[in-house]
């Protein structure tokens, strides 16, 4: 019975995190998508930090379960609107993530300054891994995360082709060994390393 309620604690307690990471997420991407001349993002009303307008339950589950890999809902940009097409789909891909990356550090500075609370403490940790995660399970080449479109600027389109001909196949073995805990292990620990890093860079332990 202890441990069930422990558990639901920690459930509760890390679904702020997950919520907070993939609204910042698709929030980034559509103000920075919009900030480069794209009128998509805003005629969809998803310039706004409102969660309501970022959820997505499969994406929000999925990273309820993995500790890093899911996603909100997508927010469609065009790059016909861009000035400089490869330069502005690379900003609006890689930005949402150090946005969060560098919003998991500084939930990891807080959660180090309010270490007398147990609850608060845990929290705020969960802000700062939900995070940190979300930015290390985008750097994989797997639809639907950013570094598909990082592919498609830097990658010769005749080899991007070939790729995205494949997707769906990716996709589905990518899903298959995460299932089956393949994955998520050796992410955890990347994203626990990545925490580990900055909080050594920052003095915070």
């Amino acid at each position: 019975m202890e441990y069930s309620m422990n558990h639901l604690w920690m459930v509760l307690l890390g679904l702020p995190g997950i919520i907070v990471a993939t609204t910042v997420h698709e929030f980034t991407r559509a103000a920075v998508s919009a900030a480069l001349g794209d009128t998509y993002p805003k005629s969809q009303g998803k310039l706004t930090l409102n969660p309501i307008k970022h959820f997505e339950p499969i994406g929000f589950l999925l990273m309820l379960y993995t500790g890093g890999f899911g996603w909100g809902k997508p927010v469609e940009t065009s790059g016909l609107y861009y000035k400089n097409r490869k330069r502005d789909t690379l900003l609006t891909a890689i930005l949402p993530s150090v946005v969060n990356l560098v919003l998991g550090i500084i939930f990891l500075g807080v959660s180090h300054a309010l270490s007398g609370n147990a609850y608060v403490t845990q929290l705020f940790h969960y802000l700062c891994y939900y995070n940190v995660g979300i930015a290390v399970y985008n750097v994989l080449p797997v639809v639907p995360m950013d570094c598909v479109k990082v592919l498609s600027v830097l990658m010769p389109a005749n080899q991007y082709f070939k790729y995205m001909q494949h997707e769906k196949l990716i996709q589905m073995i990518f899903l298959i060994l995460l299932f089956l805990g393949q994955i998520t292990g050796f992410m955890n620990m990347i994203t626990a390393g990545v925490i580990a890093l900055f909080g050594g860079l920052f003095g915070v332990h």
